[in-house]
């Protein structure tokens, strides 16, 4: 008896531990969606043979992805969501860092796959592609997992068929309420399944095909019921309506004419229209709209979506972003910049103060890096103008919520615009919220692990001055016009903020320290990577003088996994940073793993310690 049933023509399902669903394509290929346990593969000799066919992973969930393994090694191909990375083949990171005590986050971690699996080929949000000889593609669909993914497959007489996992079982139904709940006593997850099957819904599917359940056609019938089903909640989890009301795509709100503002990107993203038409973004952060996450600061907890294209289409009649500026490093900020690099080729222009920290990530010591590399297309000069078609920008160092940042002035139309990134912000104590200037005092956002020197806000406001704006554009607030009464609270609020800091901590000219946060050293790049027996990898850092006069720093490198590296000695300027540069290399009782290199600095005979530190992995 064949344990493959034909939905229709070309496509069959295997129940197993969920639906296993295989397309046939064309000279023979076949595309599998979800692999339940290994029985599908032993199975699917019935139907085909499993060298020829392509396995699409929907999310990592074991009961879906642990028959890919077997799959594999009777030759088909793997391919999983990109954004599922870290637990199906990342040796289980995700899992073995779960916190097991004192656990109030309840993300599924511990249902992905005991063991990595080997994936050919990543799924990236919003791709094209074909496989199997079939058109396929990839919308972003997070809900049970963060990287939940639907594949939308056209078959032959052109019909779109939705591979949704487990968003739904049935219209209006999910087939599981606990991988729903992201933090204790939420349901974070159940509002993404409404969200994610609105981009379903946006695909145009003509039949979905649940992992859990029957295929069903009316889809929007299905999110009608789900939206309904969602509110049944309201008397025991208030709120929950006001949350899932429409819409929830991100909508823009005219600032100037040429100058549009995001409303639902998790940073503010501003958009400026070139006379050619062409878009310039300044920032490109989540959107907050279309997703909601959990609790967790992992990689894998944070996904980016494309938003306002369809906004700025009705707006502008534009279908792309052509470049994007961004304020400053911090995932909230660029999170987006790799979607849009990938999706139109998107150039990337930063200061040049912080171009490194896009390219490198995986080489800094900072807070808020995110991991994905970017390509810089444009490093830019600071304080030196240059123009996007006819609009002129002028980029300056911004130092204090981090000192990788820039002040942005932007001059069009005879209109003087600055944004001062996350620099400065208005806070209600009543509210304890972000507000408008006339409604709060000035709250400084600075952030010590960022980097941070004294000086830098009376810098700030003093630019900001001297530029004289018509508008403010902030990171996390609507714009605002500055008035002479702002501009004396400014003042005196960079002014309060170093005279703070002299007053808190021994910052004298004759005390020894190592500024106001305190980072004596660091070591580039953060993470490291060698070979055992290898012969030697090279690195670079710097060291800090804290004394107000020349003096000599002596420079060890110390672990106890018996790696080695040459020790330094640095004559080191008043005040002064030193780059230095130095090998790596392993010794014979080096073990695999990951493991801590630490820098000890002595200056001018003053021991102060393990001050820095690096990861090394060793293979």
């Amino acid at each position: 008896m064949n344990s493959w049933q034909m939905i229709e023509n070309g496509v069959f399902r295997l129940r197993d531990s969920c639906n296993v669903y295989a397309v046939h394509g064309s000279e023979g290929a076949w595309l599998v969606v979800n692999a339940g346990t290994a029985a599908a593969a032993e199975k699917f000799g019935e139907i085909g043979d499993t060298r020829k066919a392509t396995v699409l992973l929907t999310h990592h969930f074991r009961d879906h992805a642990a028959g890919a393994a077997e799959f594999r090694r009777r030759g088909a191909r793997i391919g999983g969501p990109w954004h599922d990375r870290e637990h199906l083949s990342g040796g289980q990171r995700a899992m073995r860092t779960k916190q097991t005590l004192y656990l109030y986050d309840l993300m599924w971690d511990h249902y992905a796959p005991f063991v990595p699996l080997a994936v050919d080929r990543w799924m990236m949000d919003y791709e094209r592609t074909t496989l199997a000889g079939l058109p396929v593609e990839v919308v972003p669909t997070p809900a049970a997992t963060m990287g939940a993914t639907t594949y939308v497959v056209t078959v032959a007489g052109g019909r779109r068929l939705a591979f949704t996992g487990e968003l739904m079982s049935s219209p209006g139904k999910v087939p599981r309420l606990s991988p729903l709940q992201y933090n204790y006593n939420d349901l974070t997850g159940l509002e993404n399944v409404l969200l994610s099957w609105e981009r379903v819904l946006a695909a145009d599917p003509d039949l979905a095909l649940p992992s859990f359940g029957e295929p069903f056609t009316d889809c929007v019938r299905a999110g009608e019921l789900l939206r309904k089903n969602i509110a049944g909640f309201e008397p025991v989890h208030p709120g929950i309506t006001a949350r899932i009301a429409r819409p929830s795509r991100v909508t823009l709100e005219e600032v100037l004419p040429r100058l549009y503002r995001a409303n639902g990107a998790s940073a503010e993203t501003h958009f400026l229209v070139g006379r050619s038409g062409r878009l310039l973004a300044i920032d490109f952060g989540y959107d907050t709209l279309g997703v909601r996450f959990p609790n967790r600061l992992e990689s894998w907890a944070r996904r980016p979506l494309l938003h306002s294209l369809a906004a700025l289409q009705e707006k502008t009649g534009a279908t792309r972003i052509d470049t994007v500026i961004p304020t400053h490093y911090h995932d909230d900020h660029v999170a987006g910049i790799p979607l849009l690099q990938r999706l139109f080729g998107t150039e990337l222009w930063a200061g040049e103060n912080f171009a490194d920290l896009l390219e490198r990530p995986q080489d800094f010591d900072r807070p808020c890096l995110w991991p994905e590399p970017m390509k810089v297309s444009s490093r830019l000069p600071l304080g030196r103008t240059f123009y996007w078609e006819d609009i002129a920008i002028t980029l300056y160092p911004m130092a204090g919520h981090t000192e990788f940042s820039t002040l942005i002035c932007l001059e069009f139309d005879g209109h003087r615009i600055a944004h001062t990134g996350d620099q400065i912000f208005y806070y209600n104590p009543d509210t304890m919220q972000l507000t408008a200037p006339e409604n709060g005092g000035v709250f400084t956002n600075h952030v010590y692990r960022n980097g941070l020197a004294l000086g830098g806000y009376v810098d700030c406001v003093q630019r900001l001055r001297e530029f004289d704006p018509e508008l403010i554009l902030s990171g996390h607030y609507a714009p605002y016009r500055p008035t002479p009464e702002l501009w004396q609270r400014l003042a005196a609020a960079a002014r309060t903020f170093d005279e703070a800091h002299r007053a808190i901590m021994p910052l004298a000219s004759g005390d020894a320290h190592f500024g106001a946060d305190s980072v004596a050293a660091k070591i580039v790049p953060h993470q490291l990577a060698i070979c055992a027996g290898s012969e030697g990898v090279q690195f670079q850092g710097w060291v800090l003088n804290p004394f107000g006069f020349p003096a000599q720093a002596e420079v060890q490198f110390r672990s106890a996994a018996d790696l080695t590296a040459r020790p330094l000695q640095l004559m080191l300027a008043p005040r002064a940073k030193q780059a230095f540069a130095s090998v790596l290399s392993t010794g014979p009782n080096t073990t695999a793993g990951r493991h801590l290199l630490v820098l000890d600095l002595v200056v001018d005979g003053k021991p102060f310690g393990q001050v820095a530190e690096a990861w090394v992995t060793v293979s």
